[in-house]
């Protein structure tokens, strides 16, 4: 973990240390991992209508009907990238309210994000910003369409449901790079893949309730 981010991060409540013990539970086992999402205030996330819910185990809307996934969504998907990815470059689709931008700016050397809705996109940067996260590149633009220009990553995460994975996507992965994607076919699941040459191996799978993945910006 880069520790010369931890200096923002002082939160820690009776809220946030049930919300580790239940992942803890249901097989959350990296330790840096916990204690990051122990001391993130998640609550700075959410809309303020529903920041006393922000540790909960469901996913809140943070506006422009979009949602910040559960706590175990994004521990599931961030144990994958820690055990299997090197932690070189990542790409996110779908920075949404930038928490789980947060945490991967925290095991990541460089992370790249993308967001279609503006206002989500305008939000996210202001408030990692402010937390002096300063390993994050944003892009406002479709994730359908990749990064703007020429990226190789070690990582593709994707927090939104597709029924099939974007070439765009796929081509800026180095091989035995890491996809970890929501898929509606043939159910509704999230997988996490490793890219070898033109094959894949599929390395875990799980349930999964995401928004869909839209294409096209939203600039309001």
């Amino acid at each position: 973990m880069k520790i010369e981010h931890l200096q923002y991060l002082k939160h820690s409540n009776s809220k946030a240390s049930k919300m580790v013990t239940e992942l803890q539970q249901k097989g959350i086992h990296h330790e840096a991992l916990l204690q990051l999402m122990l001391t993130i205030p998640r609550h700075d996330f959410v809309e303020s209508a529903f920041s006393h819910l922000a540790y909960s185990a469901t996913p809140l809307p943070i506006g422009k009907s979009q949602t910040i996934s559960q706590p175990l969504t994004v521990a599931v998907m961030t144990q994958w990238l820690l055990k299997y990815s090197r932690l070189g470059r990542v790409l996110e689709v779908g920075t949404g309210s930038g928490y789980q931008t947060c945490i991967l700016s925290h095991f990541f050397n460089k992370v790249h994000t993308i967001e279609r809705q503006k206002s989500l996109f305008d939000t996210a940067h202001q408030r990692l910003s402010k937390m002096a996260i300063r390993n994050v590149e944003f892009h406002h633009g479709d994730g359908h369409l990749g990064w703007p220009t020429t990226l190789k990553v070690d990582a593709v995460i994707v927090t939104a449901m597709a029924n099939k994975v974007p070439l765009a996507l796929t081509d800026c992965l180095k091989d035995k790079g890491i996809l970890i994607m929501p898929l509606d076919q043939p159910e509704p699941m999230i997988g996490c893949w490793q890219k070898l040459n033109d094959q894949w191996k599929r390395l875990e799978d799980g349930p999964a309730q995401f928004v869909p993945m839209l294409e096209g910006l939203v600039c309001d």
